[in-house]
């Protein structure tokens, strides 16, 4: 009986001062394999292991312990949390304990996200859904408004998305949306974030009238471009301002699309669609953008209004601009991507003091909020607040909102002051005529190219200490 009471009396004592030590494995491998560790200073035999879990798993085990080596015993969890009881015994000496384990639920490819949404979902309706490779246990959204404040934040946990299974997470805001972040993650530690910045803007404006068959823009014609870029500088400034709060770096591009009656050839009018849209852009560039800016030329395609052939409609002698972040989607009244000609690049923002907005475009941002206030509710973020009368970018006219909200809209994605109801009329005639083009797009669809939406994927894995 000495021997039993000895080794009693030393596991003890080795459980006391810190000798004999066990841990578990906090969470299972991909297989549901749980384990316990045991370590010792001395050699120890016949130690009995018993791990009984909440949902019927576990181990009784009888095994020998070498001095300062690990003695691993595993056994297969079912259920994705388990407590346990443990007890450990050598002889005579005796110590329990308790513990939980987490099994991970993981399936799938680690594969991105599969965007399903359309323009209306996500810009209308205020939802975004998607299709996951990946088995996802964790959602994350977050939406930020133009000014970079985040006006929505979601985390969902509570259910599973097996792989290949889709999820829609939504919103409810009368801000300008800037960016939707949504995040999903599996009981791994590994996740996908998804970005969408479908900023983008339709800028409203008088058309300018051209001598026939001449691409310069005439003295009294100028004021027309000059409110337009007025309301293109306050556009920029307010998306640099929203990239220093959200801590991005988008580049904004400006494309301006001419157009033609049906009077003349078809190639001239083309050319001349062309270089009218070209004088434009230039007019910009010279007065200070800093984004980057493209042309374009559709002649007689795209009519605003459908006539016959060698008709004078002044209507139809238009042009549209467009300011986003990535090439508009070319089909209908919008180019494809490769006909769009490059003037200039990205470069530093030289104008510090911006120009007064035009009454027309404050009056028009106002009514674009009152409808998101109708339609969303009030938001005690306060949106935009834009004013004519502002001197910078620090100032209400400047607006920090620097662009239509979340989605997609005008054909570079977002919702676009071409929205679906249409600029303001002007002097009698519809806004599509003389305030700029509401572009209509396919709806629906999972193409990136034709919902306009700039996605940014980052893949993040995070190990899991044990």
């Amino acid at each position: 009986m000495a021997i039993p009471s000895l080794a009693s009396s030393l596991l003890a004592l080795l459980m006391m001062l810190g000798g004999f030590n066990w841990k578990y494995s906090g969470q299972t491998d991909e297989k549901g394999e749980a384990w316990v560790e045991l370590t010792s200073d001395e050699d120890l035999s016949g130690v009995k292991i018993k791990v009984k879990g909440s949902d019927g798993s576990g181990v009784e085990k009888t095994i020998n312990i070498k001095a300062n080596k690990a003695a691993r015993v595993t056994w297969k969890q079912g259920d994705r949390q388990v407590d346990y009881d443990i007890d450990i015994e050598a002889n005579e000496a005796f110590t329990s304990g308790s513990f939980t384990i987490q099994r991970p639920i993981v399936g799938g490819n680690k594969d991105p996200l599969v965007l399903l949404s359309g323009r209306d979902d996500i810009v209308d309706r205020q939802k975004i859904r998607y299709r996951t490779p990946f088995t996802a246990t964790s959602l994350e959204l977050q939406v930020f408004n133009t000014e970079g404040d985040m006006v929505d934040e979601q985390l969902v946990t509570d259910q599973v998305i097996e792989a290949g299974e889709e999820f829609e997470l939504s919103w409810s805001t009368s801000d300008e949306v800037f960016m939707i972040k949504v995040t999903a993650s599996d009981d791994s530690g590994f996740s996908y974030t998804d970005t969408r910045v479908p900023w983008s803007v339709g800028i409203p404006h008088e058309e300018v009238t051209f001598d026939s068959g001449k691409s310069d823009i005439k003295s009294d014609e100028e004021w027309k471009v000059s409110e337009a870029f007025a309301v293109l500088a306050h556009e920029l400034a307010g998306l640099d301002k929203a990239n220093e709060a959200v801590n991005g770096n988008l580049s904004a591009q400006l494309y301006i699309v001419g157009y033609t009656d049906t009077v003349g050839k078809a190639s001239d009018n083309k050319k001349l669609s062309e270089s009218r849209a070209k004088a434009i852009a230039k007019y910009f560039y010279d007065r200070g953008a800093w984004c980057e800016i493209y042309y374009a030329g559709m002649g007689e395609k795209g009519l605003a209004v459908e006539t016959g052939d060698s008709v004078d409609e002044v209507r139809n002698r238009r042009a549209v601009y467009i300011l986003g972040v990535q090439k508009p989607a070319g089909g209908g009244h919008i180019p494809p991507q490769g006909a769009w000609k490059k003037l200039s690049d990205v470069r530093p923002r030289m104008i510090q003091k911006l120009p007064a907005l035009p009454e027309s475009y404050v009056k028009y941002k106002d009514e674009q909020q009152r409808q998101r206030d109708e339609k969303f509710g009030g938001s005690e973020g306060g949106g935009s607040d834009w004013s004519a009368g502002s001197d910078d970018d620090g100032d209400g006219g400047s607006s920090s909102s620097g662009g239509s909200s979340s989605g997609s809209g005008s054909s570079a994605g977002g919702s676009s002051a071409a929205s679906s109801d249409g600029p303001p009329p002007v002097d009698g005639e519809p806004g599509a005529n003389k305030k700029g083009c509401a572009i209509d797009e396919p709806s629906g669809g999972a193409s990136l190219g034709l919902l306009g939406l700039l996605g940014f994927f980052g893949l993040r894995r995070r190990r899991k200490m044990v």
